[in-house]
């Protein structure tokens, strides 16, 4: 997800990260998207027909339609439910903290960890806005805003409140929107830190970027 609006960050994927469904597992509207949203992160929306999704779930293309109504329908899903996600972890991680730079802290961690956790509906929600009609492209416009405003106004906040250093807050809530891209871009799981490992660095490291200095004891 690009929080940023003005900022594109494209990461392509590979059909290896299809996960092909055995005609044991019954078909339904949530396989169905699941499917669309491996195929949509590896191959683009335009680039993958129903076809391909119904290939990958071993039925027949009109047989989708009995679980889903189009191919749009399925990419507007996929990254509404993305987004409303993200702006429901963003309210678990933010409820009851009133410090700006404890909200920053974990506001930057949930972003992060939300990117880490569902690679896929990421890429396509950065990747394939462009490829929504209206009104949903308004739609997800709308809630990617909302998400990005959230942590602008932290940000901004803390500058007001002489928390923060920084001489352009807009362009700092940037790059920690950024921060999820980055993180997702070299993550391993298998790797050498966990994925909250990773969000409590990257926490870190938005509290650098505005310039915040811990109160003395």
């Amino acid at each position: 997800m690009n929080f940023c609006g003005e900022l594109t960050f494209i990461q392509s994927g590979s059909d290896d990260n299809v996960d092909r469904v055995t005609k044991s597992t019954p078909v339904s509207p949530q396989t169905v998207q699941g499917a669309a949203r491996d195929l949509f992160a590896s191959r683009g929306y335009r680039g993958t027909s129903m076809k391909d999704i119904a290939e990958v779930l071993g039925v027949s293309a009109p047989n989708l339609y009995n679980h889903v109504p189009s191919k749009q329908d399925l990419l507007f899903t996929i990254m509404d439910v993305a987004m409303d996600r993200a702006l429901a972890a963003l309210d678990v991680a933010l409820e009851g903290v009133h410090d700006v730079s404890e909200q920053l802290r974990r506001a930057t961690e949930a972003t992060v960890l939300d990117f880490l956790d569902n690679p896929a509906e990421v890429t396509v929600c950065n990747t394939e806005i462009r490829s929504l009609v209206e009104p949903h492209r308004t739609t997800i416009i709308g809630k990617r805003d909302a998400y990005g405003g959230r942590l602008r106004a932290i940000v901004e906040r803390g500058c007001t409140e002489g928390r923060f250093d920084i001489a352009e807050p807009r362009v700092a809530s940037y790059a920690i929107l950024e921060m999820g891209n980055n993180a997702k871009a070299w993550f391993n799981p298998d790797g050498g830190y966990t994925a909250a490992e990773v969000a409590r660095m990257y926490g870190d490291f938005a509290l650098r970027i505005v310039g915040y200095t811990p109160p003395r004891r």
